[in-house]
């Protein structure tokens, strides 16, 4: 089932930078949050009576996780293009790596050179499903980079720390936090999206969500599964991350040998052995949040950040395994309450909390190079 989740005022997602009112002053606000944020929020949302909250949370699973505006879904910009001045998505081809200088075999580069510098989305690049849908099918049309900023608005918002004995201010206390309302100048709806199983809310009412817990709307999407299955007869993969994505050797997932960048995958009754020939990966994210039931921060982790594509080469299985194991799954490595080992690996192979949510693709011509795709 998908949910979207609008703000009745403005959000507030905190990031890993420490904050308080007395050695470090200022916060700002994440956007779109972490999925586990929406399973603490749908978890105490749910509307079936007499169950508890543990009980909920182990039915609960978070599966993707987004933005919407005009009922279209957002998606982070894969990070295997490059943004032109005019803000059209060029992908970059694969190519070999120098002797020496990479980890992998192969590396990316622009299909052609140019003087051009590349833009930077303010608050980030998105693409809309159906550009995504041509580029995970190798499509060579070009695609729209959408900034993040187009559609919120960031404000700051000063505060000071109150004495709760007395219930007066205390002197140099104060602080302040950058939150988000999210709508664009046109004053059209950016929604918070999120596919949950294992729940039921009632979407007439209200929710809490993030830091301070502000409220927010919340009602049931009409619509089905995104994003369908790609065919190919390839040898040759690619793996794009629309959600952060928590692996156990950091930007290798523990299944990859970090030697020979082979590896087996295998669920139930699909197995595929590949070969990892190129990554595009962006700067590490730090996972935290807070936990409810004990009281106290969550341990931190790092995160390969969404829009990271993994190119594989397929030594054993076919392409339709690669669709069945990966395609709309949560890859991520680590479980929230069991961290990288499970007592039952077979039945949470997958994270249940909407990391590493991923979507395969074809490697189109033009972007495999040298390669034979």
């Amino acid at each position: 089932m998908f949910y979207a989740i609008d703000a009745v005022d403005t959000f507030f997602f905190r990031n890993a930078s420490p904050f308080d009112a007395d050695l470090s002053q200022s916060a700002s606000s994440l956007f779109p949050p972490f999925p586990s944020v929406y399973a603490g929020a749908l978890r105490y949302a749910d509307t079936t009576p007499g169950r508890s909250s543990s009980v909920i949370s182990r039915a609960l699973k978070i599966g993707f996780s987004g933005l919407m505006v005009d009922g279209r879904l957002l998606l982070p910009r894969p990070l295997d293009t490059w943004v032109s001045p005019s803000f059209k998505l060029e992908r970059l081809s694969l190519v070999p790596s120098p002797v020496g200088s990479s980890p992998l075999p192969y590396c990316l580069t622009p299909v052609t050179l140019t003087e051009d510098k590349e833009v930077e989305p303010r608050g980030g690049g998105y693409v809309e499903e159906a550009d995504l849908s041509r580029y995970l099918e190798g499509a060579d049309r070009e695609a729209l980079c959408l900034s993040l900023s187009d559609f919120v608005k960031r404000e700051g918002h000063v505060g000071i720390q109150i004495d709760r004995s007395s219930g007066s201010s205390r002197s140099g206390l104060w602080y302040s936090i950058e939150k988000v309302r999210p709508v664009d100048a046109c004053n059209r709806r950016c929604s918070l999206v999120v596919e949950a199983e294992g729940v039921s809310v009632d979407t007439s009412s209200s929710i809490k969500l993030g830091g301070e817990a502000r409220a927010a709307s919340i009602r049931r999407l009409e619509r089905e599964e995104s994003f369908a299955p790609v065919t190919s007869s390839s040898r040759y993969f690619k793996l794009y991350l629309a959600a952060p994505a928590i692996f156990k050797q950091g930007w290798l997932p523990w299944w990859i040998d970090p030697v020979t960048k082979e590896g087996v995958f295998a669920y139930k009754k699909h197995r595929i052995r590949v070969r990892l020939l190129s990554a595009a990966i962006g700067r590490h994210v730090a996972v935290g949040g807070f936990s409810m039931e004990k009281r106290h921060p969550k341990e931190m982790r790092y995160a390969v950040p969404a829009g990271s594509v993994y190119f594989f080469e397929i030594i054993e299985g076919e392409f339709k395994d690669a669709v069945k194991l990966f395609h709309r799954k949560c890859v991520s490595d680590y479980r929230e309450g069991y961290g990288f080992v499970y007592r039952n690996w077979d039945r949470m192979r997958y994270c249940d909390r909407g990391y590493g949510y991923s979507l395969v693709g074809t490697i189109g011509a033009e972007q495999g190079g040298v390669l034979n795709v």
